[in-house]
């Protein structure tokens, strides 16, 4: 695997494929295709008007770090009165209109659909190889489906959440640092058999 990415180009995804101990698939990455983002900023004391507006239209907010979903979108508490938001299926425009609707005079939007790399990340292993470089407790008791996270992962900047008590996370990751995360994650998911798809389409 080292001589692999040693001649790969740091600016590449690593390839799709299975990485590290054979006959066994501990760790499981998946790009998730077929999905519009687009970021939600409140205006200035207009947080709690857009989050009831947002819960009216049946996508109940919440300022905090913490994913929700509802009427067919998922989104999750980046910052104080900001989200990042999903479509799966959509389109950014189309997503990005939608929500200038729901927001109209209460917050701003940007599209995000071209911004990050989604991955969702599960296996018996997962919790023991994102420790290796995620700064936050991943213990059940700790962090559970629907907590999120905005962190530096192996110095590179993500949000991440819990979907599921597999568990299973999603994590976006910026395009320009996606190739060095999943070096990183395949080198830390190795040791358990590291199963990675999707990086070989468009």
């Amino acid at each position: 695997m080292s001589d692999l990415f040693n001649a790969l180009s740091p600016a590449h995804l690593v390839p799709a494929g299975h990485y590290g101990v054979q006959g066994a698939t501990g760790v499981s990455a998946q790009v998730v295709a077929n999905l519009a983002a687009a970021t939600l900023m409140a205006r200035k004391g207009k947080t709690a008007d857009l989050i009831a507006a947002a819960t009216a239209s049946g996508l109940p907010l919440v300022d905090a770090p913490k994913a929700v979903s509802g009427a067919g979108l998922e989104a999750v508490g980046t910052g104080p009165g900001k989200w990042l938001v999903f479509a799966e299926g959509s389109d950014g425009a189309t997503l990005r209109r939608r929500l200038e609707a729901l927001a109209d005079g209460l917050g701003a939007v940007t599209d995000q659909s071209d911004a990050n790399l989604v991955l969702d990340i599960t296996g018996p292993k997962v919790r023991e190889a994102l420790a290796k470089g995620v700064a936050v407790d991943l213990d059940p008791r700790a962090f559970r489906p629907g907590d999120a996270a905005t962190t530096p992962v192996s110095h590179v900047g993500v949000t991440f959440w819990q979907r599921g008590d597999a568990p299973s996370y999603r994590f976006a990751v910026g395009n320009t640092f996606a190739p060095a995360f999943l070096r990183w994650l395949a080198t830390s998911a190795a040791e358990y058999g590291f199963s990675l798809e999707g990086t070989d389409r468009g």
